[in-house]
């Protein structure tokens, strides 16, 4: 990655934001390539990756995505379209930017409308952000961390470079994740912070970072549950949350069974996770957590936005409260709930509970605020 490049990075990342987007910056794509005859262990094997992928939720937690690929080089740029095209496509984004720093051919501006891909240099991007003004301060206040190419740089060697014990971890926020079938990572982020429990410090700024980029990815994860919950049975949150936690019915029924099984064989064994052992023994939380999400529809992009900058800000060692940096725009509902995502998480996982007072002084709402519970209504 080069220092132009990162530039361009930030360019799109900041067009993201006037837009109302929240942003990851490289997202490696791998593939799991099993041990064979002639390699004793299995490995990995990157096949692409993204420069700057983009998201936002609606309030019925429709996903809209864009990614946006950001080189300096001039060469090949035709070539490219195609390639751009090939990866929106294979990760299902909604939209996908060619960002370069100069000399577009024009029969790749002529291409990219029959592709659907937007062609973006310097000045169109700048002009792009004259269409999406803000009240966002994204130049001088807390939130300007976020574009600061130096900032940014360490930002992504940090966690690169963590505890090897946090490698599994790691390796998942960055890799797995975007890969897995999304319903099992609202079990897999659990399983990995269940798994370094006692090696996370809440001391540690890059561990409390990495403890909000897990936030990060769950309260997408819990966006992912609340969409399905609403198409299939918004009614009975219950059943459908157990059903797209397995992957569906069927899927629940074989888990179910093998539950029973194991029960017949070890009757004495403690059931755990619900009356029939099939579900995680956290489940009871998880279903208030999700239900807490569906009655307030209008929040879940809020809780991606401020944890993206919280987690940066631990590595910045910018002391402002998400209160602060997102100044008249904060919504003291939305960090409530993305508070109550960091609790959820460290019960469950047994992650050191200081970092549930961390996330709450945080995402603590303004004095003008206290006085109203998580539902938004005053406290009795």
């Amino acid at each position: 990655m080069t220092e132009l490049d990162l530039g361009l990075k930030i360019g799109s990342r900041r067009l993201l934001w006037r837009m109302g987007f929240s942003t990851r910056v490289d997202v490696p794509l791998r593939a799991y390539v099993p041990a064979s005859a002639g390699r004793m262990t299995p490995r990995f094997e990157t096949f692409t990756d993204l420069d700057v992928l983009g998201i936002v939720i609606s309030p019925g937690f429709a996903l809209r995505s864009v990614i946006s690929d950001c080189k300096t080089t001039q060469r090949g740029s035709t070539e490219r379209m195609f390639w751009v095209r090939g990866v929106s496509d294979f990760f299902a984004a909604d939209d996908a930017w060619m960002v370069r720093a100069g000399g577009v051919t024009a029969a790749s501006r002529q291409l990219a409308a029959r592709l659907g891909i937007s062609v973006l240099e310097p000045g169109d991007v700048l002009r792009l952000e004259e269409f999406h003004p803000t009240a966002l301060d994204l130049s001088t206040g807390p939130l300007s961390i976020l574009f600061d190419e130096k900032l940014l740089a360490a930002s992504l060697k940090a966690f690169t470079t963590l505890d090897k014990k946090l490698d599994k971890l790691a390796e998942y926020r960055q890799f797995d994740y975007w890969v897995y079938e999304e319903h099992r990572n609202l079990l897999q982020v659990v399983a990995h912070l269940e798994q370094v429990a006692k090696v996370l410090d809440p001391k540690h700024p890059v561990h409390r970072a990495i403890f909000l980029d897990c936030s990060w990815l769950y309260a997408l994860s819990l966006a992912h549950a609340a969409r399905n919950v609403r198409a299939v049975h918004v009614t009975d949150v219950d059943t459908a949350l157990q059903q797209y936690l397995f992957g569906g019915q069927m899927a629940l029924q074989e888990k179910r069974r093998l539950a029973e099984m194991l029960h017949r064989l070890a009757p004495k064994q403690t059931v755990i996770g619900g009356s029939d052992g099939a579900l995680p023994p956290w489940y009871p939380q998880l279903l208030d957590l999700v239900t807490r999400h569906l009655r307030r529809p209008n929040s879940i992009s809020d809780e991606l936005r401020y944890a993206e900058w919280a987690a940066e800000a631990q590595l910045a060692k910018e002391p402002s409260t998400a209160a602060q940096a997102f100044g008249k725009s904060f919504d003291p509902l939305a960090a409530k709930l993305l508070a109550d995502v960091c609790g959820f998480l460290v019960t469950v996982s047994g992650v050191d509970t200081d970092f549930r007072g961390f996330a709450r002084q945080v995402f603590a709402q303004p004095p003008s605020s206290v006085g109203s519970n998580e539902a938004g209504e005053p406290d009795k």
